[in-house]
């Protein structure tokens, strides 16, 4: 019986290195064995960095019913959370408030 091997914490910057190996067109799996690592966790990696460069995604706005006149508000409901948000509040504040309800944090 061959003991397991020790476990390595390897940080952003070892998978970012990965992840540009696989964007200037290596394949996964030959990647992964190069730098002993899974083809799944590199490919999780991927996604990931992917991910945060793309930065939050913003939902498109359903009004239902009549619009009451402006009160220089906007009230964000998501899931069992309602957030009153004033009107001329930084877009980027609201959508990482957004990304973080969203999350759950």
């Amino acid at each position: 019986m061959i003991p397991d091997a020790p476990v390595v914490r390897r940080g952003r910057e070892f998978w970012q290195e990965l992840v540009s190996e696989v964007e200037a067109g290596a394949a996964i799996a030959d990647v992964a064995r190069r730098h002993h690592v899974q083809p799944g966790t590199l490919s999780w990696w991927k996604w990931k960095l992917g991910s945060l460069r793309r930065g939050p995604v913003l939902l498109p706005v359903v009004v239902r019913g009549p619009v009451p006149e402006s009160t220089g508000a906007i009230e964000l409901r998501i899931r069992d959370v309602s957030v009153r948000i004033s009107s001329d509040t930084d877009v980027a504040y609201i959508a990482a408030l957004v990304d973080a309800l969203r999350s759950g944090c």
